[in-house]
């Protein structure tokens, strides 16, 4: 348990609420005191204190008593480098319940036994984004994940209300996602693909599509899913093509395993059997998949809400150096074609 008193300098002739007070003194964010103050762990002069915006006076006793307050400060597993430029992170849009970040490349997103490097989940201590459940064990708000190479909008919840209620929106597709993605040869035609994915059974890192017979039980492990694919632009030789994709499912690998059923890959994705041919892509050292456009409905005022995580410049220069021949226009550029509402619009063709 931890006590404080409240001083004269304290208050500096001016009103002071209590979750305020104590988010400076235990250096937790709001949402980390609004959860201890509605699970009860705070008294206000011995008796038990539920209200945030209580007002403090000259003197009175604060008692705080939560696994939170307990834990040693907020620290990294490992030390994150001022010139990394993986925690370089743009954040796109912030208020007391969202976090929306636009994820370099090259990020993992939580720790596992294998990983050895600084995750996301590192930048997220160090900068106090973290919540706690009841019994005070850490959790970090991430709504859902890219792959390490994979970049783009990435949703985080820093209140619960957030976490529960978009972990829901997610579920239902009120949340959803497009994504961006160079792939070796064009489609012949934008397409979906629906059908149940799995473990591939000659590679368990690959995901696959799983043939069910008529009438025969799904396996354990295997679920239905569905993608929606664009074509927006052909590079100038005729090899690649930019398309954007909406996820109707979230599958680990989603993308990768539909596009792989239909014979094509994005740049870089090797595990799936892209085959670089010549120098074209000398520079290219991930997968050119990006999370272009989230929307959802905010969990707090119920508005909708729409965001664009900028290109990163690996992408991007690739496609100025090998997009050009749809640029003719000189009204027309790359951007033009990236243009939020259009790239929306464009899947209406499978309503």
């Amino acid at each position: 348990m931890k006590e404080i008193i409240v001083s004269d300098f304290d208050l500096n002739n001016g009103k002071l609420r209590l979750d305020s007070y104590l988010s400076i003194q235990l250096q937790r964010s709001k949402n980390q005191i609004h959860h201890i103050i509605k699970n009860k762990q705070v008294c206000l002069n011995g008796t038990l204190c539920v209200k945030n915006g209580t007002l403090l006076k000259a003197k009175d006793c604060i008692q705080v008593q939560s696994p939170c307050i307990n834990n040693a400060p907020l620290s990294s597993s490992y030390t994150i480098s001022g010139d990394d430029e993986r925690f370089n992170i743009d954040i796109l849009y912030q208020d007391e319940d969202v976090l929306i970040i636009n994820k370099p490349p090259h990020l993992i997103i939580h720790h596992a036994p294998s990983v050895k490097e600084p995750t996301l989940v590192d930048w997220l201590k160090l900068n106090a984004h973290i919540l706690y459940t009841l019994s005070g064990e850490e959790r970090y708000g991430i709504i859902h994940r890219l792959d390490k190479q994979t970049s783009g909008a990435l949703a985080i919840a820093k209140s619960h209300l957030a976490y529960t209620t978009l972990t829901k929106e997610l579920k239902t597709r009120q949340m959803g996602r497009y994504y961006l993605a160079i792939i070796d040869a064009p489609l012949k035609e934008n397409q979906q693909v629906q059908c149940f994915m799995g473990r591939n059974p000659h590679n368990r890192l690959k995901m696959s599509k799983i043939h069910i017979r008529p009438n025969a039980s799904i396996p354990k492990g295997v679920r239905d899913s569905k993608s929606s694919f664009v074509k927006i632009a052909t590079s100038d030789n005729g090899a690649f093509e930019l398309i954007a994709i909406k996820l109707h499912t979230g599958r680990t690998h989603q993308i990768r395993a539909h596009l792989e059923s239909l014979s094509r890959h994005i740049l870089g994705d090797t595990l799936y059997g892209y085959k670089p041919q010549g120098k074209t892509h000398h520079y290219q050292d991930r997968i050119l998949l990006h999370a272009y456009i989230l929307y959802f409905t905010h969990p707090r005022t119920q508005q909708d809400y729409t965001f664009k995580a900028p290109i990163f410049p690996d992408m991007l220069k690739f496609l100025q150096i090998h997009f050009t021949k749809d640029m003719s226009d000189e009204h027309k550029n790359i951007m033009e074609l990236l243009e939020v509402n259009r790239i929306m619009r464009s899947f209406e063709c499978f309503s």
